[in-house]
């Protein structure tokens, strides 16, 4: 299996930190009194391919369950809706698209059906030159622990959207055959 390079970015409760430092803290809420911390990670992966396709792939319901859901229904447009569903999992992953520029931008809520907190997940694509770099962030954490299980997740997935884009490979399927695959979502317990 070839390398695939990718920039992870954790911004904590005060400003960015390692990802070594990040993952040796206790979870824990924190009492920060009336400001209110709010952690993300921002995640890049260049993927030798143009903007226009790479967002097909994030936006068209069909490419979706190529690389990410079993399911997916798409609204693609500002407001629209989306239901994502796992096979593996129980429930649907149901949100509304809170950005939509084509082959540029597109945001949307993000809350599993077990989970009590909303967050936001936005990709943002990056032409460079035959590549594209596609930059995803996901705010709104209100723990440690649930943002260090997204980033794990979304490693993951990112990788499996560069794979089946440049190679036509479903890791998925790989690691099907391995080991129980990630969760569905970064914050399920």
């Amino acid at each position: 299996m070839r390398r695939i390079p990718m920039v992870i970015f954790l911004l904590g409760a005060l400003g960015s930190t390692a990802m070594a430092q990040h993952a040796k803290r206790p979870a824990k809420t924190e009492d920060t009194g009336p400001v209110t911390v709010i952690r993300s990670a921002t995640l890049q992966i260049p993927i030798d391919s143009d903007a226009v396709s790479i967002f097909g792939y994030l936006a068209d319901q069909q490419k979706l369950t190529l690389w990410f859901p079993d399911q997916a229904i798409l609204e693609p447009h500002f407001g629209g809706k989306y239901h994502f569903r796992w096979n593996n999992q129980d429930g649907v992953w149901s949100g509304v698209v809170t950005e939509f520029v084509v082959a540029n931008t597109l945001a949307f809520t993000w809350k599993p059906p077990t989970e009590e907190i909303e967050t936001q997940v936005r990709f943002k694509l990056y032409p460079q030159g035959g590549q594209t770099l596609v930059e995803l962030a996901h705010s709104g954490f209100a723990t440690d622990e649930a943002l260090t299980k997204a980033v794990k997740t979304w490693v993951f997935y990112l990788q499996n959207l560069k794979s089946v884009i440049e190679e036509q490979t479903d890791l998925r399927v790989a690691a099907a055959k391995k080991a129980p695959r990630p969760t569905a979502h970064p914050q399920r317990k």
